[in-house]
């Protein structure tokens, strides 16, 4: 069922309703001081999901600097974006606001040209997971140890934009 949602940039008058849903969502949630970081940046995207004046969520990504290359396998690839965090409030969660959240966010990255999309996911979260992957993203890559707190690695997931699936 698609729903109606308005989206906007986040900014500082938002974070309130951020760190509610990123205390709800998150083991180990990022701070204010994180995220004023984040939205000061120049180089990321960082925008809120509403419906009915709620904020169902939150997401973002960071485009790598120009010049940056991204090895893909074996392919140098410029216009990489790397998606820093999606979230989405629980009771919103399972009727397709995540995707919508996503799909927004990548759409929004290949109409600035963007190629390539990678990200990082706990092994422990097989949900987030399996969610990637129906979106169109393939593991690329192990990090060890990524998660301090629990000691725990991370796959690193990708996709190129331009063969995206859309299922909504």
């Amino acid at each position: 069922m698609q729903q109606r949602c308005s989206y906007s940039a986040m900014a500082e008058k938002d974070l309130d309703e951020v760190l509610s849903i990123e205390r709800e969502v998150f083991r180990h949630p990022w701070s204010r001081e994180f995220f004023r970081l984040i939205i000061s940046d120049s180089n990321n995207r960082v925008i809120t999901m509403h419906r009915d004046d709620i904020m169902v969520g939150y997401g973002g990504y960071h485009l790598l600097k120009k010049g940056t290359p991204f090895l893909f396998s074996g392919s140098r690839l410029m216009r990489t974006i790397h998606l820093i965090n999606i979230a989405v409030s629980f009771p919103f969660q399972n009727h397709g606001f995540g995707t919508m959240l996503l799909d927004f966010l990548l759409d929004n990255a290949k109409r600035g040209n963007a190629k390539y999309c990678y990200l990082e996911v706990r092994p422990s979260n097989l949900r987030a997971f399996q969610f990637y992957q129906h979106r169109g993203f393939s593991v690329v890559g192990l990090i060890e140890n990524y998660y301090p707190q629990e000691k725990e690695s991370a796959i690193v997931m990708g996709t190129e934009l331009s063969g995206l699936i859309r299922l909504v």
